[in-house]
C-alpha cells in the first residue's frame, strides 16, 4: 500500500501582476526561491513564477553544508525540525568487497523530502515580499539586444506581458532561455546516458552510531551506483542509477532495474533493503549531465539547472542552486546599482559559477577514475580538502590543493607523452581531458598526418553526441583555428567505412576495457 502525504494548506491569496518589476524570476525551486528572496531582501521588487502547484515531488533529498548554512542564515532550523527532516551527519561510500570511506559533514545541514522543503523556500520567499503567480513562461522580450522582460500565462488561463530590469531562468531543466535562443544550446556532458530510478521505503535497515541518518552511497562497476538518503525518521529515498546500456540489459523497464540494483548492485545495500515496503510510486530520470552556455548577458542570467548538471552522485544540486542564488542576487544589485559595469559583472559571475561547476565535475571523474585513491585523499594530508569540497565548497577564488591534485592526475595520460610538443599534443590534451569519460564516446584518434584529423567511435547514432562533438569542433577552431582540422564520426554500423588509422594516436578507447 502506498503512503500518501497531504499537502500543506497554503492561504497565500491571488496576486496581482503588475507592469514592472525590477527582477522576474522564472522557476519556484531552490535556485527560484532563494535568488527571489534574498532579492527581496536587499530592497528589490521580485516576481516569481512557477509552472507547477506545490508541493511538488522532486528528487534531491541530500544537503551538503553550504545548503546547511544558507538554511541556518534564513533562520529555517526550528521549520527543518519540525518537519522531520534528519540532521546528516555524513556521507559513506561503500564499494566493492567492502571498501568503504565515510566523509562527515563540515557544518549542519540535513536530509529533506524535496516537495515540502521546496515549499518550504517558496513560503519564505513569499514572506518576504516576492509576489508569486503560478503560470507559465512563454517567450522572452528583448530591445536592442536587452532582455526587458517575458509573456506569461496564468495558472488562470490569463496572458500578459510583464516588464523587468532583470529576468532569472531559474526553470530547471526546462532550460527555458536555452529553448528561447537567449542562452547557448543545452548540450550533453560526460555523465550523461544514465537512468536513475528511485522511490521512498520504509523498514529500510538504518546505520547506527556516529553515521546513523548518513547518505549512503553503493557503487559497483563505473556509473553503476545507488543511494540510500534517509528522508524522515521513518522513511528512506533509494535510487539505482545504471548507464542507459545497462539498463537495457536488466529488461528495459524501472520496475526491472530497480530490482536488479537491490539485488545485485551491493550486497549491503541488499541486506538493508530486503525487508523495505515501497511507499510510492517509481520516478525515472533520464539522461543525467548536460550544460548551457553562454548562460548570462544584458538583462538576464541563468541559476542551478537552468544552465548546467552533473552526475548528481554527491548530491551538489540544490546546494549548488543556492550558492549560485546568492552570486545571481549580488550581481544583480550591483548591475542595477552600476549599469556600464554589467558585463564585466556578468562575466564574473559566469566564472564564478563555471568554477564551480567545473570543480564538482572534477571530483566527480576523478571518483570514477580512481576510486581506492580517491578513498585514500579522505584519509590522508587531503582529508579537510575532501571535507570541503563534499560539502559544495567547490566555488573557492583559489583551488585547494586537493582539486589540484585530482585536476593534475585527470590530465595525465601516458599516451599523450608520445605526441610531439605543440598545437597536436594540446589538441590530444582537450580531447583526452573532454571525452576520457564520456559516455556513448568508445574511441577518439588523432592523425596528424596530413593536418590534423580527429576520429570518434560512437556507441551508436545520437544527436546529442553529435551536438557535443560539433561543440567540441566548434571550440577547437576557436582555440586553435580552422586550418586543416577536422572532426569526423563512425557508428558500429558503419565503422567500416572508417580510414587504416596506422599513423594514429589513439587517446581513449573503452572498447580494450
Amino acid at each position: 500500500m502506498l503512503l500518501e502525504t497531504a499537502p500543506r494548506v497554503r492561504t497565500e491569496g491571488q496576486t496581482k501582476v503588475r507592469d514592472h518589476y525590477d527582477v522576474i524570476v522564472i522557476g519556484g525551486g531552490p535556485a527560484g526561491s532563494g535568488s527571489a528572496m534574498l532579492l527581496a531582501e536587499r530592497g528589490l521588487s521580485v516576481l516569481m513564477l512557477e509552472k507547477d502547484q506545490f508541493p511538488r515531488y522532486h528528487v534531491g533529498e541530500s544537503l551538503t553544508g553550504t545548503a546547511g548554512d544558507f538554511i541556518t542564515r534564513a533562520g529555517l532550523n526550528e521549520q527543518m525540525a519540525a518537519l522531520d527532516f534528519v540532521p546528516k551527519p555524513g556521507v559513506k561510500v561503500v564499494g566493492r568487497e567492502g571498501a568503504e570511506f565515510f566523509v562527515p559533514v563540515l557544518r549542519p545541514t540535513w536530509q529533506v523530502r524535496r516537495a515540502e522543503f521546496d515549499h518550504l523556500l517558496l513560503d519564505l520567499a513569499i514572506s518576504k515580499g516576492v509576489e508569486h503567480v503560478r503560470g507559465a513562461a512563454k517567450s522572452v522580450l528583448s530591445e536592442a539586444g536587452r532582455v526587458t522582460g517575458i509573456t506569461m500565462t496564468t495558472a488562470e488561463g490569463d496572458d500578459r506581458v510583464v516588464h523587468a530590469s532583470f529576468v532569472i531562468d531559474a526553470s530547471g531543466q526546462s532550460v527555458f532561455m536555452s529553448r528561447q535562443e537567449i542562452a547557448g544550446p543545452r548540450r550533453v556532458a560526460a555523465f550523461n546516458r544514465q537512468i536513475a530510478l528511485y522511490s521512498q521505503f520504509s523498514g529500510v535497515v538504518p546505520d547506527v552510531g556516529v553515521q546513523h541518518n548518513s547518505t549512503v552511497i553503493f557503487y559497483r562497476d563505473t556509473y553503476h551506483w545507488a543511494w540510500l538518503i534517509p528522508v524522515s525518521s521513518e522513511l528512506v529515498s533509494i535510487g539505482v542509477v545504471l548507464p542507459t546500456s545497462s539498463y537495457k540489459l536488466r529488461g528495459g523497464t524501472s520496475k526491472g532495474a530497480m530490482a536488479w540494483g537491490l539485488e545485485h548492485l551491493h550486497p549491503e545495500l541488499t541486506q538493508r533493503a530486503s525487508g523495505a515496503t515501497q511507499v510510492e510510486g517509481m520516478h525515472v530520470s533520464r539522461n543525467y549531465s548536460y550544460r548551457v552556455d553562454p548562460f548570462a548577458g544584458p538583462g538576464w542570467l541563468c541559476v542551478g539547472d537552468s544552465h548546467c548538471f552533473t552526475d548528481p552522485i554527491f548530491s551538489f544540486g540544490a546546494s549548488f542552486a543556492l550558492t549560485e542564488a546568492q552570486a545571481a542576487t549580488d550581481t544583480i544589485v550591483a548591475a542595477l546599482a552600476n549599469p556600464t559595469a554589467e558585463p564585466e559583472l556578468l562575466q564574473t559571475y559566469a566564472d564564478y559559477c563555471n568554477r564551480g561547476q567545473g570543480r564538482a565535475a572534477e571530483l566527480i571523474r576523478y571518483f570514477w577514475k580512481f576510486p581506492a585513491f580517491f578513498a585514500y585523499m579522505t584519509k590522508g594530508q587531503y582529508g579537510d580538502d575532501l571535507v570541503r569540497l563534499l560539502a559544495g565548497d567547490c566555488f573557492t577564488p583559489e583551488p585547494l590543493a586537493a582539486t589540484v591534485e585530482m585536476k593534475k592526475s585527470l590530465q595525465d595520460s601516458p599516451l599523450l607523452h608520445r605526441i610531439p610538443e605543440g598545437r597536436g599534443r594540446d589538441i590530444a590534451a582537450r580531447i583526452y581531458e573532454r571525452f576520457d569519460f564520456f559516455q556513448g564516446v568508445d574511441a577518439a584518434f588523432l592523425d596528424l598526418s596530413e593536418g590534423v584529423m580527429i576520429y570518434f567511435i560512437l556507441a551508436e547514432d545520437d544527436i546529442d553526441l553529435y551536438d557535443s562533438l560539433r561543440d567540441f569542433e566548434e571550440q577547437l577552431v576557436s582555440d586553435f583555428g580552422r586550418d586543416e582540422l577536422a572532426v569526423l564520426s563512425f557508428t558500429p554500423d558503419i565503422i567500416e567505412a572508417m580510414p587504416p588509422l596506422d599513423d594514429a594516436y589513439t587517446i581513449v578507447d573503452r572498447r580494450r576495457q
